[in-house]
């Protein structure tokens, strides 16, 4: 019994116990991964699974269940759960949603790609990063994915919303070795698409990330320009986004909770989420509720404009939902998030921008992002990079620190670069910020 037949089932179980205000959110999914060791097939693995989430309100409460195969004893577990829950009214599911925009993020070519093509492209993409630059030493993990998943969300006021996903991933992580010096380089790639993919580019770039920091020395302390590359760019716009979710915002652990209408940004910067772009994980024409997708302007050159809401936020702030609904599987409960941040690019290329500069500081690692204070901004972080003259290296930079405020830090932007790059959750360029104090650990 796949998904269709599973949701009909729920649906005539959770009708016949005459209960009116349901939602069930069924999936299918087929992986396939494969890892490189020494030039060969160290793993392969290979699972296939589908099941259903049900939920359920019953005087204002929400009950959850999930499970494989559908029974009268799941929808008794949803029931029972509702029964131990708080009653809230702004627990609702959301109505009949129209024109759901057709989002491309199915490739046939994913689905027809066997085990033996994926161990074929693990295997390329350890070889092309060995063969790369002689100084590779060790690859610690080569990996080659592919993946097709179905969903289909129904509920009790009329939704009903299916599609259909592809999704290919490759990652791996080198070791360089020069004297008595070793770094790391790690890179990936991802699509919904299989040409996108190029397994033979990615182990280069790793191998290229690792060997650009051989031989790093430790910076002295000062005032400089840094250019952020669009890898650390999105670590830090991923940091910032959970400040534009609603929950956050009406519990006051947002920074921007006051700040709609204001520039708190430099002006340069416009950012939104968009699920709709089918180069995002979460592309997708609806949320984890079958709310439409749209498209957000969280920030119009610098100004703050919006926040995001799935259907209970939405209904606490009394702005509806935003289609912010994200949702790991059948077997978790919906949750709002950013689905895709995406930064506007600038206009010209940043080699411009760069080309006046004596002197600057290309970060291309961040550490202990983690650590930051989500609710002030407050970070202090390690990092490594490229000391740099224009376009040309003076000296790899590692053990180096920068310390501040990440909403200040993104209101001194002074240029962004159009060097566009998916991260699955964040679309973004690299950004060049006026000044930073940077400092050795």
């Amino acid at each position: 019994m796949e998904v269709d037949d599973k949701i009909e089932k729920s649906v005539d179980l959770l009708r016949r116990r005459a209960i009116d205000r349901f939602e069930v959110y069924g999936t299918l999914s087929d992986v396939l991964r494969a890892e490189s060791k020494e030039g060969t097939m160290g793993s392969l693995v290979r699972s296939r699974e589908s099941g259903v989430g049900i939920r359920v309100i019953r005087d204002d409460a929400v009950g959850f269940a999930y499970g494989s195969e559908v029974t009268d004893d799941l929808i008794d577990s949803a029931l029972t759960a509702a029964r131990y829950q708080f009653k809230d009214p702004h627990n609702a599911f959301p109505g009949q949603q129209r024109n759901y925009i057709r989002v491309s993020t199915f490739d046939p070519n994913v689905e027809s790609l066997e085990a033996e093509e994926c161990i074929r492209r693990a295997v390329s993409l350890e070889q092309s990063a060995r063969d790369a630059d002689s100084r590779i030493s060790q690859v610690r993990k080569a990996s080659f994915s592919r993946s097709v998943s179905e969903v289909r969300i129904v509920n009790s006021h009329g939704v009903d919303a299916s599609a259909a996903f592809s999704f290919v991933s490759s990652s791996i992580m080198v070791m360089a070795r020069q004297d008595d010096d070793t770094q790391a380089g790690y890179e990936f790639g991802f699509s919904h698409a299989l040409s996108d993919v190029d397994v033979v580019n990615i182990g280069r770039q790793a191998a290229k990330r690792a060997t650009d920091l051989l031989m790093a020395k430790k910076i002295r302390t000062m005032k400089i320009p840094v250019l952020f590359d669009n890898t650390t760019t999105a670590q830090m716009l991923e940091f910032i986004s959970d400040a534009f979710v609603g929950e956050n915002v009406i519990k006051g652990k947002s920074f921007l909770k006051d700040k709609i209408g204001k520039r708190c940004f430099s002006l340069p910067v416009t950012l939104s989420d968009d699920a709709l772009d089918s180069r995002a994980s979460d592309a997708c024409p609806f949320d984890g509720e079958g709310v439409t997708t749209r498209k957000t302007i969280l920030v119009d050159k610098g100004t703050v404009l919006s926040f995001v809401y799935d259907t209970y936020w939405g209904n606490v702030a009394g702005k509806g939902s935003t289609g912010n609904s994200m949702r790991g599987g059948y077997r978790s409960t919906p949750s709002l998030g950013i689905r895709h941040l995406c930064m506007e690019p600038g206009i010209k290329d940043m080699a411009e921008e760069l080309k006046a500069m004596k002197r600057f500081l290309k970060v291309t690692d961040i550490m202990g992002m983690h650590t930051a204070n989500p609710i002030t901004g407050e970070f202090s972080v390690g990092i490594n990079g490229i000391l740099m003259e224009g376009d040309e290296p003076v000296y790899p930079v590692r053990e180096a620190a920068i310390s501040g405020n990440m909403y200040e830090l993104f209101s001194r932007v002074a240029a962004i670069g159009t060097d566009m790059r998916e991260f699955g959750h964040v679309l973004c360029p690299s950004i060049l910020v006026e000044t930073i104090d940077v400092s050795a650990q």
